[in-house]
């Protein structure tokens, strides 16, 4: 049985008191009338109440004096407060809400009505306090969720480290030994410890960049470097892929001022997604331009199946494969392209794909002209105008020739 609610009613009118609150008693609402605002005042913060309905004009306190001092209060300061009001001004009635008013009746009373108003604010003060309680529960589960994601991503990194070092060692002396199959057994161990300690490392970024921005541990890093890194850490799905991969890099030597892990990470993630999602034998064409506004463009580009133009939208959500069921054809937590604009714009780049069915797709991403640092040779020549100025880079010339070159 739902237990018994509780109104202050409060209006100077002692016959307006007498007729609402015989109707809230035959509803089956216990009822404390009070004369004035201060005497409900006094009532609520005694005895509590689950709804306040005060006339707005009373000597002593006022409805919307009293509405105000309510909203004030910490431990009553949710109760609903429904206004009655005789004016025939409208800004009787937006100064009511402004002073924090739940909702108003007016004067002449619709008795037939009036239960079901009373009903109606109690129970959408109920539903709120609901959606707040599950509000606060899931900030509290996110919080919780991040903590913890912290805590294990420490616990794994420990073991799993050892793990890939040791299996390291292991398969280095099988290959002394002339050991194939014990080698391949190995490999396999390392393998495993190298995707299971991505996958934490992935999660963990993305519960940071859902928290905030992320934090870089920046410093000054060649293109080449970068790439190199990347393609290091894709080696050997690009072989099993029997990957046909072509470097078209206008500059090796170029300084970039930025997260070499998260940047090389991003890359490689990109380099791997394009070994996933396309058949064996994919050409993969791994780019880097100067654009016309002095950004670096860093591309990766496949002749893979490509994409519809209503799936590159959800690219970048978090978990977003079309199949997160654990029968999916392909492995993956889908936070590798979400987590490459999460790095992106860490950086203060971009990062966007081009794709069309059948024609292959195209993820390019941008870093901005600020973190560039002209390479050491670059500084000390001059510049070069006119008929002395040399020829475009044939790399970049490639790039633009054959529609890769980024605007």
């Amino acid at each position: 049985m739902d237990a018994v609610r509780t109104v202050i009613l409060a209006d100077d009118d002692a016959i307006m008191r007498e007729l609402a609150s015989a109707k809230l008693l035959e509803a089956g609402y216990r009822v404390h009338a009070a004369c004035d605002g201060a005497e409900a005042l006094t009532i609520l913060k005694n005895d509590g109440a689950d709804l306040v309905i005060s006339d707005l004009d009373m000597p002593v306190m006022s409805g919307f004096e009293l509405t105000e001092a309510i909203r004030r209060d910490e431990k009553f300061g949710d109760t609903p407060v429904m206004v009655i009001t005789a004016s025939d001004r409208g800004d009787a009635v937006d100064r009511a809400f402004a002073a924090g008013a739940t909702s108003f009746l007016a004067k002449p009373m619709n008795w037939s009505l009036f239960h079901h108003a009373v009903k109606f604010v109690l129970r959408a003060h109920d539903d709120r306090k609901a959606l707040r309680a599950a509000r606060d529960q899931a900030e509290a589960g996110a919080k919780f969720k991040d903590s913890l994601m912290g805590v294990m991503s420490h616990e794994l990194r420990t073991p799993l480290n050892a793990i890939i070092g040791f299996g390291q060692i292991i398969a280095d002396q099988f290959h002394k030994d002339n050991d194939n199959l014990h080698r391949e057994y190995a490999d396999y161990i390392v393998d495993g410890g190298r995707r299971l300690l991505n996958s934490v490392s992935d999660m963990l970024l993305a519960s940071d960049a859902r928290s905030g921005p992320i934090t870089l541990n920046e410093a000054e890093v060649t293109l080449g470097v970068l790439v190199d890194d990347a393609i290091t850490g894709v080696e050997k799905p690009l072989e099993l892929a029997e990957a046909m991969t072509t470097l078209k890099i206008c500059d090796r030597d170029l300084e970039i001022c930025c997260d070499r892990a998260l940047v090389s990470r991003a890359i490689r993630k990109l380099l791997d997604n394009a070994v996933k999602f396309c058949p064996r034998g994919v050409e993969i064409t791994i780019g880097a331009a100067i654009t016309k506004k002095g950004d670096l463009a860093i591309m990766i580009k496949d002749n893979g199946p490509g994409l519809k133009a209503e799936s590159l939208e959800d690219l970048t959500a978090p978990f977003a494969l079309l199949d997160m069921s654990m029968r999916r054809s392909r492995e993956g937590l889908g936070l590798g392209l979400p987590l490459v604009k999460v790095i992106a714009d860490a950086h203060g780049g971009s990062f966007r794909i081009d794709s069309r069915p059948g024609e292959g797709a195209r993820a390019i991403l941008v870093l901005p002209k600020t973190r560039l640092r002209p390479a050491p040779a670059a500084k000390a020549k001059p510049r070069q105008t006119g008929e002395d100025a040399p020829a475009e880079d044939p790399q970049t010339a490639l790039l633009k020739k054959t529609g890769n070159g980024i605007a």
